[in-house]
């Protein structure tokens, strides 16, 4: 018989063909994972619970050690640890390098900072964990508990930072796998009213707030603003309300999955953590389905949101106008952010400086329309107030008119004026916008000084807000 290279190639594939089938008769076995591999039991360990271990150290710095046991008989220096369950991690990005956890023997939550990115792969939500805190540092971030490590500036100084990444998987041990049911994750706290949060044992934890609504100026804006290109992200602070009460933080960084996401209309319900920051009381979402969306969206017919203008950082949405003098408006740091004028030190020379909104449009046939904002007035003296006056124009075509004299303005009553000798922002008390629904129009913020007077005068939070 002839052979040649093309017969010996076709006979090795029959051959390989072969051996294919009798490899795929083989059956396999999976052994069952070891059940000690799943579980950890601290050894030579003092079991804690946060409050106790905050109680032992209430400083804003302390380096944690052993704990001496006298109960046994004989003294024996013990490790300590926590046992906890992982309540939120950094899925979204917008919990940086952050991880909070719940105490299992007790009511307390904690922070965890930790310089490392993608904990949520390694640490679900719902995740038991058994903490080695000796040999961490316990304290306190401008009020809030935290767990982390110690951290020197360029200048020696000492304080609590994170905690490196390869200190930390030293200390961190899972018990266990996480829950695979919705049903058995950590649940919140429910809370029904602003006064609920004045609880410090609330710090940290998984909460959900009931009848949450935006102010009317943030609805319809992004969670957070995108960076300008070339900088690091930011978080930016929207405010709400609780069942109509107090004003409260919601800070969302602009490094998150969801920063793009509109502030909602409406009255809903948002399961966030609870951190404070000095006296500050704000919250952060573990992700945007966090935020029930179906509830604000049921009733986002309330404070709808038509125009609004929070100057928080620029002045945009507004057109400048110098009419006299060298003072313009321009934007501020107060009030959270804020348009702001002042007159001439220079000889306090005449001024007139208008600020005119861009075009607004009343489309829906809304049954109430409210027009509103703060402001704070200083140094008025004896000035009167048609120097720092708001008015409204259907006319008024910035084409047409290089002065904004020429078109027709109404000049609005502010139910609420300022008493203009300080500088705390007040509201001006709600306008009636109704009669304006289906025309197009402009607002403008318009101040006057003379050589006697210098008022400063400052201005944020414009809404234009419609109800049906």
């Amino acid at each position: 018989m002839k052979t040649n290279a093309f017969g010996i190639i076709r006979n090795g594939l029959l051959a390989t063909g072969a051996a294919l089938t009798l490899v795929s008769c083989v059956k396999f076995q999976h052994d069952d994972l070891p059940q000690e591999d799943l579980n950890f039991t601290p050894q030579n360990a003092k079991i804690m619970s946060i409050e106790e271990l905050s109680g032992h150290y209430p400083g804003d710095f302390d380096s944690v050690g052993q704990f001496l046991d006298m109960e046994t008989g004989d003294s024996v220096w013990r490790d300590i640890y926590l046992n906890v369950t992982v309540i939120g991690n950094d899925i979204s990005g917008n919990l940086y390098k952050s991880m909070y956890v719940r105490d299992k023997i007790g009511e307390r939550a904690l922070n965890l900072s930790v310089d490392k990115t993608g904990l949520y792969n390694f640490y679900p939500v719902g995740q038991e964990l058994f903490i080695k805190v000796s040999g961490l540092y316990f304290g306190r971030y401008e009020s809030l508990p935290q767990l982390g490590f110690r951290y020197a500036d360029d200048n020696g100084s000492v304080s609590l930072g994170r905690i490196p990444d390869a200190v930390f998987v030293r200390h961190v041990h899972k018990n266990g796998l996480p829950p695979s049911h919705p049903d058995s994750l950590p649940r919140p706290i429910e809370i029904t009213s602003a006064s609920q949060l004045e609880d410090p044992m609330l710090y940290n934890q998984l909460v959900v707030l009931r009848n949450v609504q935006f102010s009317g100026d943030e609805v319809g804006m992004p969670f957070a603003p995108a960076p300008p290109a070339g900088t690091n992200p930011v978080s930016t602070n929207r405010f709400f309300s609780i069942d109509g009460e107090g004003s409260f933080v919601l800070r969302t960084s602009s490094a998150c999955r969801f920063f793009k996401r509109p502030v909602p209309a409406g009255i809903g319900d948002m399961v966030c953590i609870y951190a404070i920051y000095g006296d500050t009381k704000q919250f952060y979402l573990r992700s945007f389905n966090d935020l029930d969306t179906a509830k604000f969206n049921a009733t986002g017919e309330v404070n709808y949101p038509i125009f609004s203008a929070s100057f928080s950082s620029d002045i945009s949405g507004f057109k400048v106008v110098n009419i006299k003098g060298k003072a313009i408006w321009t934007w501020g740091k107060y009030g959270d952010g804020c348009a702001m004028i002042q007159g001439s030190r220079d000889g306090k020379e005449i001024n007139e400086d208008w600020m005119i909104s861009d075009e607004i449009e009343i489309g829906e046939p809304f049954n109430d329309v409210q027009f509103s904002f703060e402001q704070a007035l200083s140094y008025k003296y004896d000035s009167p107030y048609d120097w720092y006056t708001v008015r409204i124009s259907t006319d008024y075509d910035p084409d047409r008119h290089a002065d904004p004299r020429e078109a027709t303005w109404r000049i609005l009553e502010i139910p609420n004026p300022h008493p203009g000798n300080n500088f705390d922002f007040q509201s001006s008390g709600n306008i009636d916008f109704k009669y304006l629904k289906g025309q197009k129009f402009r607002i403008a913020f318009v101040y006057k000084s003379d050589s006697e007077t210098m008022a400063t005068w400052e201005v944020n939070k414009v809404k234009v807000i419609g109800n049906k």
